[in-house]
């Protein structure tokens, strides 16, 4: 007996055409379900894209109103104490009886008024440094009659971790040596400015003198009322080196205030017009006041070569001065500054990245 033959496949009896107009047809019935499906999950993730980024903008927005009208309320009541004239009297009333001899009994009107001053000017500060350059309103608000010292100091701690935000933010300084640096060359971040007892509390100058032992990275001035170094001492200036071996610094802190925790700064900046340093030097003079606050987003100096540095005070250790006589420091005191090479690729908020030596060539000015 012979078995029965197996059924064959009629698309392989009718030959590829039939497999292909078979295929095509479950294509073209699927096509509109599987089109279906993908312009649902489509839509569904723009949608969720949409919605993801109108949050954010209306987050934004209402965080910008909000900083708007928070900034609004602090400045209009400084803006309107200030235009209040204090009569002289009131500033410098006699002192009640009971009142140690030498001092000035504080209005009670311009101690409140100080305080509440004290505190718009703290929130400010600690809310929108970033945006605005607060320095001036700062130093006016210290400086203003019927000031506390309690008020002085919290203004100044405010500045100082204000300071330190902002380093943070700039990233890991530029610290490291120039290779082609000379002799008596500096790498710092730190700078510790040393009273001793007994020296006057103003108009002071300060020195780097040489001793054994001492590291060269942390370097230690003293500074006193000689306007010169001292001759019998070994000193050397203070001269730094940007990391790019393109600007060489000599600087000079004169003046120290350690009522006003100020000094003057006086650099004298040699610039290259190349790394390799086979161009001529470029000399300028530079100088302006340092504060406790100066803040690195609105106090830096920008040089010709591109780069950008600062001076900044971080503690002042005591705080506050002691002595029972004005005008005088009863014990030692030390201020500690740190400098700051600033990244290539820093631009401060208020300042514009254009490069104008691109301007300069694409509108073809020579000079």
């Amino acid at each position: 007996m012979t078995e029965p033959d197996e059924p064959q496949d009629p698309l392989a009896v009718k030959g590829w055409r039939a497999r292909v107009r078979f295929w095509a047809e479950i294509l073209h019935k699927l096509a509109i379900p599987l089109l279906t499906v993908f312009g649902t999950m489509l839509t569904l993730v723009i949608n969720e894209r949409n919605n993801t980024r109108a949050t954010l903008n209306q987050r934004e927005q209402a965080e910008s109103e909000l900083r708007s009208n928070m900034f609004s309320e602090l400045v209009n009541p400084l803006i309107e104490q200030s235009r209040l004239g204090e009569s002289p009297s009131a500033a410098t009333a006699a002192a009640p009886a009971g009142t140690a001899a030498g001092t000035t009994a504080v209005d009670p009107a311009l101690a409140a008024r100080a305080d509440r001053l004290t505190l718009l000017g703290e929130l400010l500060a600690l809310n929108f440094h970033e945006h605005f350059e607060l320095g001036p309103l700062l130093r006016y608000v210290e400086r203003m009659e019927g000031q506390s010292a309690d008020n002085r100091h919290t203004l100044r701690s405010v500045a100082r971790r204000v300071s330190g935000r902002q380093i943070a933010m700039l990233g890991r300084p530029e610290t490291r040596l120039c290779a082609t640096a000379g002799e008596g060359t500096l790498n710092f971040e730190r700078l510790d400015l040393v009273t001793e007892a007994g020296q006057p509390a103003s108009g002071l100058s300060c020195f780097l003198y040489r001793v054994e032992g001492d590291a060269t990275d942390k370097p230690r001035l003293e500074c006193s009322s000689r306007q010169g170094p001292d001759p019998a001492r070994q000193w050397q200036p203070l001269k730094v080196v940007s990391p790019d071996c393109r600007d060489e610094l000599i600087i000079t802190l004169r003046n120290l205030d350690w009522d006003r925790q100020t000094l003057e700064v006086y650099l004298l900046v040699a610039s290259k017009e190349q790394r390799s340093g086979t161009a001529a030097a470029q000399t300028e003079t530079l100088d302006f006041s340092l504060s406790p606050y100066s803040l690195p987003f609105s106090d830096n100096t920008l040089l010709s070569s591109g780069n950008r540095f600062g001076l900044y005070v971080r503690s002042v250790s005591p705080d506050s001065n002691d002595c029972a006589e004005p005008g005088c420091v009863s014990s030692p005191r030390t201020m500690s500054l740190h400098f700051l090479w600033f990244p290539e690729d820093f631009y401060p908020p208020r300042e514009r990245p254009t490069d104008f030596t691109r301007v300069r060539k694409a509108l073809d000015i020579r000079h």
